[in-house]
């Protein structure tokens, strides 16, 4: 898929970026998707570069525009260059951490100048399942479509309500690829072989070599070191009260998974396989049959929770979390 040509050509994906003034005039607003991702600069281990989740989401929004525009020659998207305004990244030196009330306010900003345009479908990708991050764009979203009649979204939010209802946990839903197996990526949530593939997919050289000699390491099994039980995986509640290990499991670990496993061919299939998800969820939006109220996240609810600041802070203090920007 490529940009508009110098001729205004209609293309699938066409980058904001490259566009003119005389591009814009002709644009289709009704049958126009706007696309940006806002996903972190984050350490994922020794071995994957800090652009991993930004361009994990880029490629997922990139493919899930060509399978959308597949099912739908009509549709047209464009692509906005991507954010790095992220919360709750890993604390270590290489992370570049925001207030989640700067990702509501950058966003909300970005809602209002699209609307202002005429746009209506205003996508936004993520690939970081900090709630402290995904909560306020779907803060950002909300605020948006009550004032200007928009019809943005949270896709990271939607696609995590759709597979996993909330948690990270993608076992079950990559588990099938050759090469891999469902109990092989149990507790694989950051920088593991799920992040490794695709990043071995997407941006191969920019992989440490020494990926390959990575022990598995997980937050269940620190914990059945210590010789505590399994984390709860059920409700939104058991996501909430994990909340606080996780955060102390990262205050020491960079990765969480098994990377040694990962190749470039199971990254590329992973990519398509959520994809697709993704692109089934947004066609039902697009189509009417799935409301926005529907495509929020399942801590939705609880979203005062990990968008109020001062509470936030509370909360690092009763658990001993070590925050060092804010």
């Amino acid at each position: 898929m490529e940009d508009a040509g110098r001729d205004g050509a209609t293309r699938a994906r066409r980058e904001w970026k490259h566009l003119t003034g005389a591009d814009f005039a002709r644009m289709d607003r009704a049958r126009t998707i706007v696309m940006v991702t806002c996903s972190p600069l984050e350490v994922h281990g020794p071995h994957l570069p800090v652009v991993t989740d930004n361009l994990e989401a880029e490629s997922l929004s990139i493919r899930t525009m060509e399978l959308l525009h597949e099912r739908d020659r009509s549709l047209e998207f464009v692509h906005l260059p991507p954010l790095y305004v992220a919360a709750d990244v890993l604390p270590h030196p290489g992370s570049v951490m925001f207030r989640s009330s700067t990702i509501t306010r950058v966003l909300g900003d970005l809602g209002r100048s699209l609307a202002k345009q005429g746009f209506v479908h205003i996508w936004v990708a993520s690939f970081h399942g900090g709630p402290r991050h995904f909560i306020p764009i779907e803060v950002a979203c909300e605020r948006t479509n009550r004032r200007y009649g928009t019809k943005m979204l949270c896709a990271f939010s939607l696609l995590i309500n759709r597979l996993t209802r909330g948690g990270s946990e993608l076992s079950s839903i990559l588990g099938h690829i050759d090469g891999v197996t469902a109990a092989d990526l149990r507790g694989d949530h950051h920088g593991g072989a799920i992040e490794t593939s695709m990043m071995l997919h997407l941006a191969g050289d920019r992989v440490d070599a020494r990926y390959r000699q990575l022990a598995q390491r997980t937050l269940d099994g620190k914990r059945s070191a210590e010789g505590l039980p399994p984390l709860p995986a059920g409700g939104v509640l058991d996501l909430v009260k994990s909340f606080k290990h996780k955060l102390k499991y990262y205050e020491t670990e960079t990765y969480s998974g098994k990377p040694a496993i990962a190749s470039a061919a199971i990254g590329r299939e992973m990519i398509d396989v959520l994809a697709r998800h993704s692109a089934d969820a947004l066609a039902e939006v697009l189509g009417g049959t799935l409301p926005l109220a529907q495509c929020h996240s399942p801590i939705w609810p609880l979203r005062w929770l990990f968008t109020t600041e001062w509470l936030s802070r509370a909360f690092e203090r009763a658990v001993g979390y070590r925050q060092s920007v804010f």
